[in-house]
């Protein structure tokens, strides 16, 4: 696995922000991000990593264009998109709740990929290690909030927390104890300094809890500043209401919550594959 350059990084910025536009007029204001719309994608955040690491241990020959990044997330965004706005036709004509129609789909489509990947797992109890460090260090986190912090046990937030305290732990112990490399540059540049990929927990833990703050704190001065305005994207006149702006906010702590838990989770299979 090689490591991302800088282009890479501007090409996924990229991507991305094409994504948000299209979800920002097609869907954030149709659909309220909340719990519900959560386990309405959660199944799609897994397929992906599936997908992913069916690749690593050469179930799947490497495409860009499906099955490693950007590829696959791009895919399993489109798929997830569809689905909802599906849903959301069948949810205004009272057959069917769109998460129900979105979930099943994606559910079906994580089982088949993890199916596939049973035959390859060698190590699984390996899986437990950072999955427990996570879970103890959330929980701890969670139970001192309110010396520092009370919003933090708000869902959202201890589930970005969670994801991405993942995404440190399964780091840890892939690195230092079973030998895998880094692909990003800022942690490879930090674990190259201080000898070991242990300074991830605490660093990720330190930043996310400044990020949660700070999305907390813009989103609470926009409510008590928001009116309602127009803007225009390309060819396309969009009016900014409340709601929008409501989801807006949730849809980046989403889209925070799987930049930690998707890497957090390939790191946390890969070891108990090899």
């Amino acid at each position: 696995m090689g490591v991302y350059n800088p282009q890479d990084y501007f090409i996924y910025i990229g991507i991305l922000l094409v994504l948000l536009t299209f979800a920002l007029k097609f869907l954030f204001n149709k659909i309220k991000i909340d719990k519900t719309f959560i386990v309405a994608i959660s199944p799609y955040m897994i397929l992906a990593i599936a997908i992913r690491v069916l690749t690593d241990v050469g179930f799947y020959e490497r495409s860009k264009l499906w099955n490693i990044t950007p590829g696959v997330y791009v895919i399993t965004f489109i798929l997830a998109f569809f689905m909802i706005l599906i849903g959301y036709q069948l949810e205004k004509r009272d057959i069917l709740s769109y998460w129900k129609l979105t979930f099943a789909v994606g559910f079906i489509g994580m089982l088949y990929f993890l199916y596939n990947l049973i035959p390859f797992f060698n190590h699984p109890l390996r899986i437990l290690v950072p999955l427990s460090m996570a879970t103890i260090i959330t929980l701890a986190v969670y139970i001192i909030s309110p010396l520092f912090y009370k919003p933090i046990k708000e869902f959202e937030n201890i589930a970005i927390l969670f994801g991405h305290l993942l995404d440190g732990c399964a780091t840890f112990i892939a690195i230092d104890y079973y030998g895998f490399g880094e692909e990003h540059l800022l942690p490879l540049f930090l674990i190259n300094i201080s000898g070991t990929a242990l300074i991830m927990i605490p660093l990720k833990l330190i930043l996310i809890l400044i990020v949660i703050y700070l999305l907390d704190t813009l989103y609470k001065e926009e409510q008590n500043n928001f009116k309602e305005k127009e803007i225009k994207i390309s060819k396309y006149r969009l009016k900014i209401t409340a709601f929008m702006i409501n989801n807006f906010y949730l849809s980046i702590k989403v889209l925070i919550f799987i930049l930690g838990f998707g890497p957090g989770f390939r790191n946390t299979l890969l070891p108990s594959l090899f």
